[in-house]
């Protein structure tokens, strides 16, 4: 449980308030003066509603009972603790406001009983005394020291505890940026692996064009990613679909060379390991040409002016010609 000041004033006026009434209790028992039993009951009922009030939250209750046991304190002793004997009770109010009030309470409630026992002596006695006075002083000045030490630690304590939150919710606002920037990098990752996953697909389509026969359009300039991801693609495919023939068509081709032809070849070679018979379609006059002069032979390798051509090379039959209407 966290002891606050609140917490202790709180025990400390409830403690007054059961040591007054076993005094009220004492003064019955023994018979006590009337008047006295009746100024110690009053002080109870006064303790108590102070008590109560400062328990309700009105902050000016533990210095009216500060200020009224320093009066207690100042104009109840009687002699010898006047003039001949020093009474320890002169600390009561100094020990009291260590607790219930500041510094400054410490030291003018003391100061003010002092002064106060010293005008009833006349100026003269035991509180005239030069080293009573210095014991005095030495004592409330530990305590003044003591409350003032004791508050700088908890200030110091209280700053160390507001700076560790402070930098706790900095910590969690940057755990939480972290938190959000990696989800929309991963939000980011995926929709980049989707495009790229799109763009394969696009780069090296392949599309069922009949019973067991993959068409695969081949467009644009060919390099070596490109035919890796082209050579994969397809024995995924024809693979997955049991395929038996696969149509290369390279219409869309307008230049090759030997690598492109090499890739091209490697990619046929791959899928007839896979059993798929493999035609080549939509080969131009020019690149013919450049296969020509390359001294490129393909090899093992059908050849068809289209893919509707390839396809009924493989049915076995012949397309017909669109009829005019």
């Amino acid at each position: 449980m966290k002891v606050t000041q609140r917490t202790v004033t709180v025990a400390l006026l409830g403690l007054l308030v059961v040591l007054t009434l076993l005094v009220l209790l004492s003064e019955l028992i023994t018979g006590t003066y009337t008047n006295q039993i009746i100024s110690t009951a009053g002080g109870l009922v006064l303790i108590a509603a102070l008590f109560y009030l400062y328990w309700r939250g009105w902050e000016p209750a533990r210095y009216i009972v500060l200020m009224l046991i320093t009066l207690l304190v100042a104009l109840s002793p009687q002699e010898p603790f006047i003039t001949q004997q020093a009474s320890l009770t002169i600390f009561i109010p100094g020990a009291l406001a260590l607790i219930l009030a500041t510094p400054a309470w410490v030291a003018g409630t003391t100061i003010f009983v002092y002064v106060t026992l010293l005008i009833r002596a006349g100026g003269q006695g035991v509180y005239a005394n030069p080293i009573t006075f210095a014991l005095c002083g030495i004592v409330i000045g530990s305590i003044i020291l003591g409350r003032l030490i004791t508050d700088t630690a908890q200030r110091a304590a209280e700053e160390n505890a507001q700076n560790a939150e402070q930098q706790r919710q900095i910590a969690e606002a940057q755990a939480r940026e972290l938190s959000e920037a990696n989800e929309l990098m991963s939000t980011q990752l995926d929709q980049q692996a989707q495009l790229l996953d799109l763009v394969a697909t696009l780069e090296t389509p392949a599309v069922p064009l009949a019973d067991g026969v993959l068409f695969a359009p081949i467009v644009g300039h060919i390099d070596t990613r490109r035919a890796q991801a082209l050579t994969t693609r397809l024995l995924h495919e024809a693979s997955a679909q049991r395929a038996r023939l696969v149509v290369l068509d390279i219409t869309g081709v307008t230049v090759i060379d030997t690598s492109v032809a090499k890739a091209l070849l490697n990619t046929t070679r791959a899928l007839q390991l896979l059993g798929c018979q493999v035609t080549v379609s939509g080969i131009s006059a020019s690149v013919a040409i450049t296969l020509t002069q390359l001294g490129i032979q393909l090899q093992n390798v059908a050849t068809a002016r289209s893919p509707q051509e390839a396809l009924a090379q493989h049915l076995g039959g012949v397309i017909a010609a669109p009829i005019d209407r």
